[in-house]
């Protein structure tokens, strides 16, 4: 058997599949976003992401996993310490936009063609970059003991295996 499971905006899903690709079972978890600020959208990584994980493998789980994918939404900002605690909760991916000011500075900074060119399209509030600038800027004592950046699914890949 696979379990997959997908954190996403609104909710989080699983499944558990046979070798032979027959769903098995499924589950999903609904879940809050909260809007600290107009504009803000964020996850509490460890009441959000890890909740829903550990409650959906709970219901999934069988003997004989063989492997367990993770996915999840992106791309979105976790500071967290070294050892993966997270210092704040996730800014989410474009429909968070409080880095408004960032996007339009880091343009002007380098240039809306050089941007396109390099990245393939401009900043806009999916980028990250952005977000770091305005982490950085706006909360400096998080951004002070940020040691990793996490998304959803790479930070419930280091809960499991502290790598």
């Amino acid at each position: 058997m696979f379990l997959g499971v997908d954190i996403g905006t609104s909710s989080s899903k699983g499944v558990l599949v046979a070798p032979d690709g027959t769903v098995v079972a499924t589950a999903v978890r609904e879940h809050p976003t909260a809007t600290p600020r107009p504009g803000w959208f964020e996850h509490a990584a460890e009441d959000v992401w890890w909740a829903d994980f550990v409650s959906i493998v709970a219901e999934l789980a069988r003997p004989g996993i063989a492997a367990v994918g993770l996915s999840g939404i992106g791309p979105v900002v976790l500071p967290c310490t070294e050892d993966g605690t997270p210092l704040r909760p996730a800014i989410l991916y474009g429909v968070d936009t409080r880095a408004t000011a960032e996007i339009a500075a880091q343009t002007s900074r380098y240039g809306a063609s050089a941007i396109l060119e390099r990245c393939g399209s401009p900043l806009t509030s999916q980028a990250v970059g952005p977000k770091l600038e305005w982490l950085r800027t706006h909360e400096p004592e998080v951004w002070g003991r940020t040691r990793r950046l996490f998304m959803a699914h790479s930070w419930l890949v280091h809960r499991l295996t502290g790598a």
